[in-house]
């Protein structure tokens, strides 16, 4: 039986009430997916996500609960696709040599990398390069962090809402590190929720660049994450 239905009411009505927001974010995971998996799937998924943010989500001034939520939802859809084996291991593998090999050329050079000095490093033309980007996008949204790299929940850290606000100024300033035109992507993609497509006609860009561009800056985001965790 769906859990929602052995809830109190007022949990049944908060999940009416924001389920529009759990088929639109599975509908956008969905088309970024193969056309074998079912968008219906992914919006059960998210539904478990919302049920789990609305028995967790703690009230604080600068968390909103839709926020939250976004989170909480997307993360139990990409958690199901993969448990599900969605996501190819050969891309996972590019990940995390491309995040390596970013993180020793910014700590040779003292900046931001440019895309062909990553390639280079990488053994692979720029074409190359720019095809896994293009190919990795699934990957890479910004609610897919890993749990090692996130706050802990608010059940089970008293001190959440100051992790969380500790995290996200780490975000911030990680960004600021970023070159500009990746800024300015994942601030029209994340804060201003805009498509890629509706990204690349404000920049003049083909969607598959902004693509590329999103996924080299989730790189580099993740690759500063984990230099932060070791030290």
């Amino acid at each position: 039986m769906n859990k929602a239905y052995t809830q109190p009411l007022n949990y049944a009505e908060e999940m009416a009430k924001y389920t529009p927001l759990v088929k639109r974010i599975a509908y956008q995971v969905a088309s970024k997916l193969p056309a074998n998996v079912e968008a219906d799937d992914l919006i059960q998924e998210g539904l478990i996500g919302l049920l789990d943010a609305l028995k967790k989500y703690v009230p604080q001034s600068n968390l909103s609960f839709e926020v939250y939520a976004r989170t909480r939802i997307k993360g139990a859809i990409y958690d199901s696709c993969r448990k599900n084996d969605i996501l190819p291991r050969h891309q996972r593998d590019d990940l995390s040599r491309l995040e390596k090999i970013n993180r020793q050329l910014e700590q040779k050079l003292g900046r931001p990398p440019q895309e062909s000095e990553i390639a280079e490093a990488a053994d692979l033309s720029l074409e190359s390069y720019f095809g896994i980007m293009g190919g990795m996008v699934n990957l890479m949204p910004i609610d897919d962090l890993s749990d090692d790299m996130l706050p802990a929940d608010a059940s089970s850290d008293p001190f959440q809402s100051a992790a969380m606000s500790q995290f996200t100024d780490k975000l911030a300033a990680i960004l600021k590190k970023m070159p500009e035109k990746e800024q300015m992507v994942m601030a029209l993609h994340y804060q201003e929720d805009l498509s890629y497509r509706e990204i690349s006609e404000v920049l003049n860009l083909t969607t598959g660049r902004i693509s590329q561009i999103h996924t080299q800056c989730m790189i580099r985001i993740r690759s500063h994450l984990k230099v932060a965790e070791i030290n």
